[in-house]
């Protein structure tokens, strides 16, 4: 209605001035004359029409302002759709594309919230981007090949990220056949001091030409998930674990109640390792034209130096990035276009003749503007004054009415973390969570609207609250049932909660390496009140009811309530049963079988029958797109929109950034509030388990607390196993790393033991790390 304001007021004009402008001048100062005199009996004529002159002229020079501010706002926002017009001629007419993974961050979806655009990393770009603009680049004739600087295993995500990278990569080198490409990758080192780079190497044989630095090495040293258990440590403090599960799989609470892996567990996790192994040894093996064999006997004998690596085809040579960057040589035609587009700003040196590079993140941007700009030249006047205060002035003159045109469209919305009822306390974490009220009200809009005709949600989550899985689930079943086809792509992990989510679409596609299943519950608490009299706290309680303290951390279960609680999770775990029957078309006692809290690789679960198809986020837009019955070039909309106002971008890059150094995931990256958000929804629980490490192994707790901050990522990533960096707690920092191990507890619990039953797989939030 804002927009409609101009016109409005210029009527208002047309309609005094039709009339005896000065019979309604009398008449409204009389009436303002009486008004006053009620206040002021003494108020004289003069001194009113005075009055009403000073009144009259602040109204008009504020009017004044404001129509001026609107004029300057919308010639600025005009002059803006216009530069970004002119985005495509910011471009070279040859030019290599830069993916430079050693510097951003590849991410599901970037929090676009103000205090996270202020606090965040702008070194982020996300997933969905980084395929569309390599897909774009294989459509534009000026790019001539791509150059990817692969960065440390921290910055890719998990293997089914970085399959999805590798397909689009793969698809640039196929979709540009009809001119001379090339793809490239450089890394310093794969992998440093021994430590795994087989994540970063399946990525970069995705290009034809492999280098590394000459300093660097090939670790492609295998897999490893290593976990910590903490029974000891809670028997140490008299802490008490009180925990039932469904069935032998689920063991995300295992740290809690055993010293080392159940032969069930173990299983399990092996399983996983080999086909993921499995997974990377045929990608690389395809990609350089070596036998599986081969790459097998190079794994052995990992570490690899340059020249092994070399005679053993994993690498094409060792040169530094300036040497790579120098394999794409400038034409002379297009020197001579880049001296005369630069004019006077050319300072190319004469013996440099390397290609000009555009980095990803700023190719993303022209083509976001390019599209936007495209999307307001289609629209006409109305769409170049969109958001001005004449946008309602544009459509009654041009009689188009842009926002009433029904565009049949697919809405993509990104869950990402762990699931919680919500609502959440906005902060710059908010986009770790999976807020089920929160997106609940999404999913509603959606419903809503009738423009969207089909919805792919996009599952990153390890899993979390029961309730609000079920919640989250019925949502999707009501999207399906209003005739709005609803698919799920996987990302790196979508396992218990998160398959639950997944249960309610008409088609669920993962990658090979997604981590999913996990189909189980379990619920419990820890009884600590004999930890607190360790340290001189008692405590007493009144309770009005036979099952008041049944949750509460200071007392045992009866055998009452443990009887009652089993009900309970049978309860829980049967309706996990009976969705997923229902949404796969199997008998029950099959998706028993397959069930029982056991975690899958997506290849696997494609096999058995939890996964539609393999692919990645494009794939599930392809099929949203024909079960909704719409052409291939229909609109795609992410949803909520998550733009960010070009003022806070602004400000965010003026602000200093932390320096990356060159790319690692040292302990200094990541900062306890960063830690907790990101992994430990439940408040205060990571200072427990830093106070319980700090009195199992006597060091002081405020070291434990610092410590926690800075090496929990680190443990977290070695629980993965084969990351780069891990941090030893027997090492230099025994105290940091003991803290850790304590920050690990004291998450788990407080994401565990949220006094509801609990869909949650460690295993599969571990290994997505791997």
């Amino acid at each position: 209605p804002g927009s409609y304001l101009p016109y409005k007021g210029m009527q208002l004009v047309m309609t005094i001035t039709s009339h005896n402008f000065k019979r309604i001048s009398h008449e409204w100062f009389y009436f303002v004359f009486k008004l006053l005199s009620l206040s002021d009996p003494k108020m004289s004529r003069s001194r009113a029409f005075t009055l009403l002159s000073s009144i009259r002229k602040g109204v008009g020079t504020g009017l004044a302002f404001a129509g001026a501010g609107a004029l300057l706002s919308s010639a600025l926002l005009v002059a803006a759709r216009y530069r970004a017009s002119q985005a495509d001629a910011q471009l070279p007419s040859e030019f290599v594309l830069e993916v430079p993974l050693d510097r951003l961050r590849v991410v599901d979806a970037i929090n676009a919230s103000p205090l996270a655009v202020l606090t965040g990393d702008i070194n982020q770009v996300e997933l969905p981007q980084v395929v569309s603009a390599l897909r774009n680049a294989a459509k534009d004739e000026r790019c001539q090949g791509v150059v990817a600087y692969i960065g440390p295993r921290e910055h890719l995500g998990g293997l089914a990220s970085v399959q999805e990278l590798r397909d689009a990569i793969l698809s640039f080198r196929a979709a540009a056949t009809g001119r001379s490409v090339t793809t490239a990758a450089f890394a310093a080192s794969f992998g440093e001091a021994g430590s795994s780079g087989m994540v970063p190497y399946v990525l970069a044989t995705a290009c034809e030409r492999l280098y590394m630095q000459p300093s660097g090495m090939v670790g492609l040293t295998g897999l490893e998930s290593r976990s910590f258990f903490a029974r000891a440590l809670l028997d140490r403090v008299h802490a008490k674990p009180l925990i039932l599960a469904r069935e032998e799989y689920k063991s995300a609470a295992n740290f809690l109640t055993k010293s080392g892996f159940t032969e069930a567990q173990r299983a399990n996790v092996t399983n996983l390792l080999g086909d993921m192994a499995g997974q990377m040894v045929a990608a690389m093996g395809t990609a350089r034209g070596v036998e599986v064999e081969a790459v097998r006997k190079a794994m052995d004998a990992a570490p690899l130096l340059p020249a092994a690596a070399t005679a053993a085809k994993l690498l094409d040579g060792t040169k530094y990035k300036d040497e790579v960057q120098a394999l794409f040589r400038i034409s002379d035609k297009a020197l001579g276009e880049e001296k005369v587009r630069l004019g006077s700003k050319h300072k190319r040196r004469k013996d440099d003749v390397r290609m000009a590079r555009v980095p990803l993140d700023k190719y993303i941007r022209l083509m976001e503007l390019k599209k936007a700009s495209a999307a307001a030249s289609k629209e006409g006047l109305a769409g170049w004054l969109k958001g001005t205060p004449f946008q309602g002035l544009a459509l009654l003159l041009t009689g188009k009415d842009s926002e009433s045109r029904q565009r049949r469209k697919v809405a993509v919305v990104t869950a990402s973390g762990p699931i919680v009822q919500g609502p959440v306390r906005p902060g710059p974490s908010q986009g770790q969570v999976i807020d089920a009220t929160k997106l609940c009200r999404h999913l509603g809009a959606l419903l809503e609207d009738p423009e969207v005709t089909a919805v792919v949600v996009r599952v990153n989550s390890p899993g979390g609250s029961a309730l609000a899985s079920d919640t989250l689930h019925h949502e999707l079943m009501r999207l399906r049932a209003a005739g709005k086809p609803v698919v799920v792509s996987m990302g790196d992990v979508a396992a218990s909660g998160g398959y639950y989510l997944a249960a309610a679409a008409d088609r669920i596609v993962a990658q090979p390496g997604t981590l999913t299943g996990s189909i189980g519950v379990l619920f419990g608490k820890v009884n600590i009140s004999k930890t607190l009299e360790e340290v001189g706290v008692c405590s007493d309680a009144v309770t009005v009811g036979r099952n008041a303290d049944a949750l509460s951390p200071f007392t045992d279960f009866t055998d009452a309530q443990e009887a009652q609680l089993e009900v309970m999770i049978d309860h829980v775990y049967q309706d996990f049963l009976d969705k997923v029957s229902r949404s796969r078309g199997r008998p029950v006692a099959e998706i028993r079988q397959l069930a029982k809290g056991k975690v899958y690789t997506g290849l696997q679960a494609h096999d058995v029958g939890l996964v539609d198809e393999l692919g990645g986020l494009e794939t599930a837009v392809q099929r949203a797109k024909q079960l909704a019955g719409l052409p291939e070039d229909a609109e795609v909309v992410s949803y909520p929109p998550r733009r960010v106002p070009l003022l806070l971008q602004l400000l965010r890059r003026s602000m200093p950034q932390p320096d990356d150094g060159d790319g690692g995931s040292g302990p200094a990256a990541v900062s306890a509030q960063q830690l907790a958000e990101a992994v430990l929804p439940g408040p205060g629980w990571e200072s427990l388990g830093a106070a319980l490490a700090a009195m199992r192994y006597g060091v002081s707790h405020s070291g434990a607390t610092a410590g926690a901050a800075a090496v929990a990522a680190a443990v977290a990533s070695s629980s993965g196993g084969g990351g780069g960096g891990a941090i030893s707690p027997l090492g230099p920092g025994t105290e940091a790393g003991i803290a850790a191990v304590g920050a690990q507890v004291g998450g788990s619990l407080g994401l565990l033991l949220g006094g509801e039953p609990q869909l949650y797989s460690v295993e599969a939030a571990v290994m997505s790390r791997v």
